[in-house]
């Protein structure tokens, strides 16, 4: 009897599961208002009661755009449904709305800002569910756009908007709650994008927007005021100068052989008086020095736009500094552009150059003779060695080289050795060598 009693007393449970499951699948969960057209789906957030679905509406029109759609998740056909809106002055949803309805779902359009509740039956099933509509409205205002200051530093500028925040009521305390809205500003100048910030649950404050760019004359600059509906709202245009300088400049080349020239171009902006600095190889510059003077190439610091060509005599890495400034603002703006920041110092090559890897000499006029190329040499010596350790040529006057013979005789292919001295007029007292291998062919 107990084993009867215990099971009779599981199905009981199981029969009520069944009935729970089944009223909750005729409630509202089988159905839900949606919103195809919605731009943007939130919720809401009621204090004490369950929050309802949200939906805003881009309205370029003014007139209300909002449409709700009300469809059974179930299926099945012959349901009517009934929509009300609801009236805060009595908390209850009071106001009929008309509906266009077919036998499987219903939908309202145009409507204005308000939360609006649909009831449906076929006379089986019956649901009810509730949504709020907004509509966001595109303003007719311009953004505030105003000069704040200009420094050394750039251009500030503030701006501010008045800001469409959309709202609803809590349906239990009737106090309003804001909807967070984006605005992006975008500061730009001749069309081109300077600083461009999103800002999230914008309330019309004023922002700061700077451009720290450098340029000459003046420039136009727009704010732009960008909704979440994409509408853009466009400020006055102002025209500003600029204090800030920028110092830049290129060198050509960046390498080469010594004796090496080389030119400046000077590329800096909105600067009127200049400093060039051309160092010493920093190898050669003495530690201790009291001026700066004392590790510069030149005779002192040169203040011309652009330096003339200087030549570098002696190998190294050189690295030159300009300092450029501007006396137009209320205060002297100055910038530096130093060489060595960039990591692409001046280098200088010994005097001694290219040796050839192959040499052909038979005789057709092209590389017959294995020469080397050579500038600014005050002194040379080569000599070529056959695979056994063997001197088969030597010369001292690198417009010279060697025709492939050896007492006359035609050298036999294969690989052979150079060695080359030679002391540079860049730096008379210091020897350079060069070894190497290159392959004797004849066709």
């Amino acid at each position: 009897m107990r084993i009867k009693s215990f099971l009779l007393f599981l199905r009981t449970i199981n029969c009520i599961s069944l009935l729970v499951i089944l009223s909750f699948l005729s409630s509202s969960a089988i159905s839900q208002i949606t919103a195809p057209n919605a731009s943007l789906r939130s919720l809401t957030k009621y204090t004490a009661t369950p929050n309802d679905s949200l939906y805003v509406f881009c309205d370029n029109v003014g007139s209300g755009v909002g449409e709700l759609k009300a469809v059974p998740n179930n299926g099945g056909a012959g349901w009517t449904f009934t929509w009300t809106k609801w009236d805060s002055g009595t908390g209850t949803f009071s106001v009929p709305i008309p509906s266009v309805d077919t036998s499987t779902e219903s939908i309202l359009t145009n409507l204005p800002d308000g939360l609006y509740k649909v009831e449906a039956t076929n006379g089986v099933n019956s649901f009810n569910d509730q949504a709020w509509v907004l509509n966001r409205l595109a303003s007719s205002h311009q953004p505030n756009f105003s000069l704040s200051r200009r420094d050394c530093e750039g251009i500030f500028f503030n701006s501010s908007f008045g800001a469409i925040q959309l709202k609803y009521q809590d349906i239990t305390t009737k106090d309003e709650i804001l909807l967070p809205a984006t605005y992006v500003f975008e500061l730009t100048r001749e069309g081109l994008s300077v600083q461009r910030t999103p800002l999230i649950d914008y309330d019309g404050s004023v922002k700061s927007f700077f451009d720290g760019e450098a340029f000459e004359g003046e420039r136009d600059y727009l704010m732009t005021v960008t909704d979440e509906c994409g509408n853009k709202y466009v400020s006055p245009m102002i025209s500003s100068e600029t204090y800030v300088v920028k110092a830049e400049f290129a060198v050509d080349p960046m390498a080469g052989e010594a004796p090496l020239e080389v030119a400046f171009n000077n590329k800096s902006v909105n600067a009127d008086d200049f400093e060039w600095f051309i160092y010493q190889d920093f190898d050669r510059i003495k530690t201790g020095l009291t001026s700066v003077e004392d590790s510069l190439l030149v005779d002192g610091i040169i203040t011309d736009k652009s330096p003339v060509p200087f030549t570098y005599l002696h190998p190294g890495n050189y690295f030159v500094k300009l300092i450029a400034s501007s006396d137009k603002g209320p205060e002297a703006c100055i910038d530096e552009f130093y060489l060595k920041a960039e990591g692409t110092p001046i280098v200088v090559d010994t005097s001694l150059v290219q040796v050839p890897n192959v040499f052909t000499p038979n005789g057709d006029g092209r590389n017959d003779i294995f020469r080397v190329k050579s500038q600014s040499l005050k002194s040379f010596s080569g000599t070529i060695i056959n695979r056994w350790g063997r001197v088969v040529f030597s010369w001292k006057n690198p417009d010279e080289g060697w025709n492939g013979k050896i007492h006359g005789k035609w050298a036999t292919p294969g690989t052979y050795f150079y060695v080359i001295t030679a002391t540079g007029r860049e730096e008379q007292k210091k020897k350079y060598t060069k070894k190497g291998s290159f392959m004797l062919i004849r066709k």
